[in-house]
């Protein structure tokens, strides 16, 4: 369990579900089932986060590690607590999790409307390298990825972020 600016980050459990899937689905248009929630959080290589503040979680995370890959699955932040600096705190757990793993590159698909996201993504380094054609249905998505983030100079960009919080 992390604690950063008064939001706690700690693995998200069965019993989160619920609340979860409350987020997602004032998220995305087309949310993941309870289901596939529960599916992801016995899925080997997965590790899942959620952020709490003030005793209520108010977003959630997962990444995938194949090998020395990582793949951020979802991130998301109930529209009403944002602002605050929870969806950088679950990425910068994230991608520890995604290092600790035995990572060295990180992707995920993002919008190619979600400015905001991908101005997250590009402070974690992430840069554009394609498009998934139709990706969410009604809209596509970019691909961005960050490679040797198991480097020296990619955890001092860490350690600045996380000094920033």
């Amino acid at each position: 369990m992390t604690a950063l600016g008064g939001v706690v980050i700690r693995p998200f459990v069965v019993g989160d579900i619920p609340r979860v899937h409350e987020i997602e689905t004032a998220v995305y248009e087309t949310p993941w089932s309870t289901r596939v929630f529960d599916d992801e959080l016995s899925a080997p290589g997965r590790s899942y986060l959620v952020a709490e503040s003030a005793g209520q979680v108010v977003g959630f995370g997962g990444v995938m590690i194949i090998s020395d890959e990582a793949h951020i699955t979802t991130v998301a932040v109930d529209p009403e607590a944002r602002g605050g600096g929870i969806g950088k705190r679950l990425m910068l757990r994230l991608v520890e999790e995604a290092v600790d793993g035995g990572a060295a590159s990180l992707t995920l698909e993002v919008r190619v409307s979600n400015e905001a996201a991908k101005r997250l993504y590009a402070r974690f380094g992430m840069a554009p390298v394609g498009l998934r054609k139709r990706y969410y249905r009604d809209e596509d998505a970019l691909i961005m990825w960050v490679h040797d983030i198991d480097g020296d100079e990619y955890r001092e960009r860490l350690n600045e972020m996380r000094s920033e919080l």
